[in-house]
């Protein structure tokens, strides 16, 4: 028992001493631990006022755009990339914004817009289609040859169909009939059995294939 006394006695002299040189470290570790944990915390409360902010620009510049007042959209779009950086209600904002654009014959603008989020290099998912819209307004500029070089490569997974037939599309503005043709081609064959949108792309398809004086078995 005498020794089992003595072994707790300097096993607790032990823990002291280990305590009094360690314990700065040990109370900085601890409150640390505590920082990370209430500043993770803030984070995700930052976080989540970013998400309902965002969310509220997105709103307003749909009503805005809906009621037709145009140039306050594109104000609140441009205090909403301020205000929250690259969020993804920023990217379709943007592409509202550039819609609107188009549908007022001010392709220049949408371009622009446009250029804005592609840019950014933020939202992969929504580049392609970015992408897309773009080279459409450049073509409805004059820059077909421009809107073209963006469609190079291979298309993303899920965007093959569009991207072939906006090819054949800007293709077809420039006189390349024969790679038209190839475009409109891939692009139906991603939409077979896809009901109309196979029918609109056939359509086109046929229509250069005759102008170029080709069968479909050639």
């Amino acid at each position: 028992m005498a020794v089992e006394l003595y072994d707790e006695h300097e096993q607790s002299e032990r823990v002291r001493k280990w305590l009094r040189e360690n314990g700065f470290s040990i109370g900085m570790g601890i409150a640390l631990a505590l920082a990370g944990i209430f500043g993770w915390r803030q984070w995700q409360d930052y976080q989540s006022g970013q998400v309902v902010l965002a969310n509220e620009y997105y709103t307003t510049i749909q009503r805005e755009l809906d009621e037709g007042r145009s140039e306050s959209a594109v104000e609140q779009f441009d205090a909403m990339r301020d205000a929250v950086g690259q969020h993804g209600y920023v990217a379709l904002a943007g592409m509202l914004i550039a819609a609107d654009h188009v549908a007022a014959d001010q392709p220049e603008q949408a371009a622009a817009t446009y250029q804005i989020l592609l840019d950014a290099g933020k939202w992969n998912s929504l580049e392609p289609l970015i992408r897309v819209r773009m080279a459409l307004v450049e073509a409805a500029s004059g820059q077909s040859e421009q809107g073209l070089a963006r469609l190079q490569g291979e298309p993303a997974v899920g965007y093959e169909a569009l991207w072939h037939e906006t090819r054949g599309d800007l293709l077809f503005e420039l006189g390349r009939l024969s790679e038209a043709v190839e475009a409109y081609a891939s692009a139906a064959d991603q939409l077979r059995g896809e009901g109309s949108s196979f029918r609109t792309v056939e359509i086109k398809l046929d229509a250069v294939r005759s102008a170029i004086g080709q069968t479909e078995s050639t």
